[in-house]
């Protein structure tokens, strides 16, 4: 299973949607399961899951799944 594919599987988990709902674009915005408290959950599942730290600045700065792959794109290289 690629990392993108467990990432969406976390955020398909935490914000009750089926994988297939899980693309690049998802976001607070068109999303509405996605508040403050799910985008934390969403961060400690994929911190556990991935075994990766992310900084204040990474959690402030996702808007999107799009974002979420490439911060921990960033740890992971």
């Amino acid at each position: 299973m690629s990392i993108n594919s467990t990432i969406n599987a976390l955020i398909a988990d935490v914000l009750n949607l089926n994988e297939d709902e899980v693309n690049g674009e998802l976001s607070p915005e068109n999303t509405e399961y996605w508040d403050s408290m799910a985008h934390l959950t969403m961060v400690t599942a994929i911190e556990e899951e991935c075994d990766v730290k992310l900084t204040m600045n990474d959690v402030q700065s996702i808007k999107c799944v799009d974002d979420i792959y490439q911060i921990v794109q960033k740890y992971m290289a």
